[in-house]
């Protein structure tokens, strides 16, 4: 069997009371000994004197000298008459301790061999107490003298058996009392001692299940003591390992997702650059097998080659943009920047692109807004998400621009005319290299890696960058930044 904490206090508990009860008992059983043998001692010394009296009042009341003939002949008178002046049983002996009526059945009795009457014989003073069951018999001898010649010896015998009887009485019940109590005293402490180990048993029991992965454990203990601590300790321990895990998981997660991205960043680049450096090494093997026998042909190949070579050459540049922009040491060259001015200066130098598709950028800016970052950078950024939404915008559309404050936010929102974009890849829209199906059209087609940078650029200043769309009707952008004061005029 297992001893449990329970176990064992009960276990010591019952023995530390066992002992009490055990010392109590014994203690008591030596106090109403001690006391029935000093009140038999008190009765016999007090006794003895007044036997003595009696024994010489006797002879002198009946005018008869004190002799052993006269003890022989006087013993039955004598021991009746002071018999019943002391209350007990008295009986005359020789002087060598037998009985006057010798008899073989006298030497059997059981008193008459006893250890006082050997002691009076020989000159002393000696009583014994006779224990038999529930009988208590106390028995004095002395010896009688005259003229300091012993006679005889007077042997007084006193029945003690209701005190004796009484002091047992007395012991039982004390013993009934202590089985009551004991027993009382052990349920109570199985009692006490299972409420106590109760949160103990609680633990041990959620601990198992902590241990066999399971975190969803509710502690229910709310004790003001060690075993309170210990369950608030024990939760405060679940709660920092879901936390560990959660944490856990998120990153995880996050791996994942970074590695998704990577493949699929690869792929992209892969994908991305090798259909450029097919085209031109195509051209260029057909161009070395037909030298310049077809000029037409010729003029044709060399035009593809240089215009592959330049959207190869395009989207390396955009490659080696968007590593800088994710790199945590780039410079940013940051001080205050007019954000009105740049939003218009990128404007107007936008429109010839937007032009060639008869594409009008109309911008609506508030004066004075300024902001504290790389000015360089930001234009770059604003260029990127309007070249967007020229790629994107139907021909002979609009795209408008607004720039204000609002509280402590400068916001600029760029809205196009277009096809839009469906709604599950809006979140996608930032991603290097992600473009949906359909949304750029072949001619103005890019690495896709604008956006990329845009989110990466407006971030680092604090900012955000959010893209709304409706199908069929276009696309609006919002980019805030934290906004500083107005400038004093």
């Amino acid at each position: 069997m297992k001893w449990t904490i329970q176990y064992k206090m009960v276990a010591l508990f019952s023995i530390i009371v066992f002992i009490g009860f055990s010392a109590m008992l014994i203690i008591s059983y030596r106090m109403t000994e001690e006391n029935m043998y000093r009140t038999i001692h008190e009765d016999m010394v007090d006794v003895k004197t007044k036997l003595d009296i009696a024994v010489n009042q006797y002879f002198l009341i009946n005018r008869k000298r004190m002799s052993s003939n006269s003890l022989a002949v006087e013993k039955q008178a004598l021991a009746k008459e002071i018999g019943s002046v002391v209350d007990g049983s008295v009986v005359i002996y020789k002087p060598d301790g037998q009985s006057f009526d010798y008899t073989e059945e006298s030497r059997a009795s059981s008193f008459n061999a006893s250890p006082e009457l050997a002691a009076a014989a020989k000159h002393e003073i000696a009583y014994v107490t006779y224990l038999d069951r529930e009988q208590a018999i106390a028995s004095l001898a002395f010896p009688l003298e005259s003229n300091h010649t012993t006679i005889g010896i007077l042997r007084y015998q006193r029945d003690y058996s209701e005190l004796y009887q009484r002091n047992l009485r007395f012991q039982n019940t004390l013993e009934g009392f202590a089985v009551v109590l004991f027993i009382f005293i052990f349920a109570a402490s199985v009692m006490i001692s299972r409420k106590i180990t109760r949160p103990i048993r609680e633990l041990t029991q959620l601990s198992t299940k902590v241990s066999q992965g399971n975190l969803n454990v509710d502690i229910q203990i709310h004790a003001k003591d060690e075993i309170g601590e210990l369950a608030g300790t024990f939760t405060a321990m679940i709660n920092r390992i879901r936390e560990q895990i959660d944490v856990i998981e998120r990153e995880r997660d996050e791996v994942t997702q970074i590695q998704a991205r990577s493949k699929t960043f690869f792929d992209n680049v892969t994908h991305e650059l090798k259909t450029p450096l097919t085209t031109i090494l195509g051209y260029a093997q057909i161009l070395k097998d037909n030298g310049f026998t077809d000029k037409v042909f010729f003029d044709k190949g060399l035009d593809y080659v240089i215009k592959e070579s330049q959207r190869l050459n395009g989207m390396v540049v955009d490659i080696l943009d968007m590593s800088v922009a994710s790199t945590t040491n780039q410079t940013y060259r940051m001080k205050q920047v007019d954000l009105s001015g740049l939003v218009q200066e990128a404007c107007e130098d936008m429109k010839v692109k937007a032009s060639k598709y008869n594409i009008v950028i109309h911008y609506e800016v508030e004066d004075r807004m300024l902001l504290h970052g790389d000015r360089e950078k930001l234009k770059q950024a604003f260029l990127n998400v309007m070249d967007n939404s020229i790629k994107y915008g139907h021909v002979n559309s609009i795209i408008s621009v607004e720039a204000y404050r609002q509280h402590n936010l400068n916001i600029v929102i760029v809205r196009d005319k277009g096809n839009g974009v469906k709604e599950e890849l809006l979140q996608r829209v930032f991603e290097p290299f992600y473009r949906g199906s359909g949304m750029a059209k072949e001619e103005r087609g890019s690495a896709g890696l604008g956006l990329s940078i845009v989110k990466s650029t407006v971030e680092y200043h604090g900012g955000t960058i959010v893209m709304s769309s409706r199908i069929n009707e276009g696309t609006e952008v919002t980019i805030s930044f934290p906004g500083g004061e107005y400038e004093q005029v």
